[in-house]
């Protein structure tokens, strides 16, 4: 019908201001811009704050239009705002989930946010005490809404599990709260949330099913498992100073530490150093190192 409307001999047009512009027909298959490539422009030409505000209206506009966004495209906006220091607008973009459609109950997904306002938000800040307090208060926010129906709903939680069941997500819970009261607390759990998240991560704690590797060509998955593991590694070394290393909990969480996770750490490690120099250092090995000088 578009052909009638856009008639050669009759042009249809719109007037838009004092401008009048002709209407012309239009190919789904070879006029409109690919998603993939128009993500790409976007995440290239966002660089401040504002401009990463306009990914929420981008994101409703490719919903609207029945445009699927997959999650590891997801995962790769949070990322990109967690680099560029827009966490603010991560927070914002999961609170108005009905428009954007970025939901927590993607276990990938919710890592990233995880990362990019937690352990982001710290490092850009220098560690500083406003920096920390506001990831941690960022955290505290997603972890809420991990509760919230529109974001984890029953059917999610049946098919693909609950984020808060997962040790790496209650992980990187325990590590912004402990690294609040160790840097800044003088130490003291006086609201019992460290002891919390630590009851927490211990009863659904598994060890990390992916088997140590030493084959160099599996860096890929080396790479992931520093990023994954190693906030949760030094939450567990900051929480069991707080609570206690002679302290019931404290011996709990050393035993995860010596047998489960320093032994993967140091295999990954070893194997992403092996793929990493000073011009193209690893997302994995950044943060082990990064961390490695913080509060330890």
């Amino acid at each position: 019908n578009y052909h009638l409307i856009t008639n050669p001999d009759e042009p249809a047009t719109v007037k838009i201001g004092n401008e009048v512009h002709q209407l012309h027909p239009l190919n789904r298959i070879t006029d409109e811009p690919s998603t993939r490539k128009s993500l790409a422009q976007i995440l290239e030409l966002c660089q401040e704050r504002r401009d990463w505000v306009n990914m929420i209206p981008f994101l409703q506009g490719l919903r609207e239009s029945g445009r699927a966004v997959k999650g590891w495209q997801v995962e790769k906006i949070v990322r990109r705002m967690g680099e560029k220091g827009s966490q603010g607008v991560v927070i914002e973009m999961l609170r108005q989930v009905e428009r954007t459609g970025v939901r927590l109950g993607n276990l990938g997904v919710c890592r990233e946010v995880l990362w990019a306002v937690g352990l982001g938000k710290c490092v850009q800040s220098g560690w500083t005490e406003e920096g920390v307090r506001e990831a941690e208060r960022y955290v505290e926010g997603v972890w809420d809404m991990l509760s919230e129906e529109r974001h984890v709903d029953a059917q999610t939680k049946k098919v693909h599990g609950d984020p808060k069941m997962r040790p790496e997500i209650v992980g990187m819970v325990l590590w912004v709260r402990a690294l609040k009261r160790v840097s800044f607390g003088e130490g003291e759990d006086e609201d019992g949330k460290v002891k919390r998240a630590t009851e927490m991560v211990l009863a659904v704690w598994e060890k990390p099913k992916l088997q140590n590797s030493e084959a160099e060509s599996n860096w890929p998955e080396e790479n992931q498992k520093l990023v994954m593991w190693t906030p949760v590694w030094h939450g567990m070394k900051l929480a069991r100073r707080i609570i206690g290393e002679s302290m019931p909990l404290g011996r709990d969480l050393g035993r995860v530490m010596t047998s489960d996770l320093e032994p993967l750490l140091k295999n990954a490690r070893d194997v992403v150093a092996a793929h990493s120099d000073n011009e193209t250092r690893r997302r994995g090995l950044i943060i082990y190192d990064e961390l490695s000088k913080v509060a330890s």
